[in-house]
């Protein structure tokens, strides 16, 4: 049917407005149960690598394993990937807080150390990987995709430890700032 002001839609059989609002509520509720999943594992497999003496981000690693498509499956990957905005904003957060520790005072002190550091620490890893990809006979250009992956490092699981052992000194301000700089870099 057609208005001046405008459209309505008309369901096909069987179908109704209300049918597709029960849908929608469904899936909503089925991203809500999906989200207490993970939390819930989340939380169990931390305290049970807390209880083994691991960093808690160990046990968030292990549940997201075991949960994932890969080993339980249950979270389809479909979720997964629909859940891509969560990771991209956790990491936005975990970047902006390791910009909240940087301190000029801290840079003026320190020099280029941290970033000597970061710079070195990426091209060993690099140039660690290709060699040993390609002394086992793989290709060269896949050598290469993988030696510039293996630069990156994961600030995430780098905070989570730090935050929870409370660690501080300097060894722990340099290690922040290699991991800002890489991930900046990566």
């Amino acid at each position: 049917l057609r208005n001046d002001n405008a459209v309505m839609q008309i369901p096909p059989s069987g179908a109704s407005a209300f049918g597709r609002e029960r849908s929608v509520q469904e899936m909503e509720l089925n991203i809500l149960m999906y989200l207490a999943v993970i939390l819930v594992a989340g939380l169990l497999f931390g305290r049970l690598a807390k209880f083994v003496k691991l960093p808690n981000v160990t046990g968030y690693l292990v549940a997201g394993l075991v949960i994932g498509p890969c080993v339980l499956k249950i979270l389809p990957e479909t979720i997964v990937s629909d859940f891509s905005l969560i990771s991209e904003m956790a990491l936005a957060f975990i970047a902006f807080t390791v910009g909240l520790t940087f301190k000029r005072s801290y840079f003026k002190r320190v020099g280029f150390t941290p970033v000597v550091i970061a710079i070195f620490e990426a091209m060993v890893a690099v140039f660690l990987v290709q060699g040993a990809l390609v002394a086992f006979g793989f290709d060269v250009e896949f050598a290469l995709v993988l030696g510039a992956i293996a630069a990156a490092t994961a600030p995430a699981a780098t905070i989570l430890v730090i935050k929870q052992y409370k660690a501080r000194g300097p060894v722990t301000e340099t290690l922040m700032s290699v991991v800002a700089i890489d991930d900046a870099v990566a």
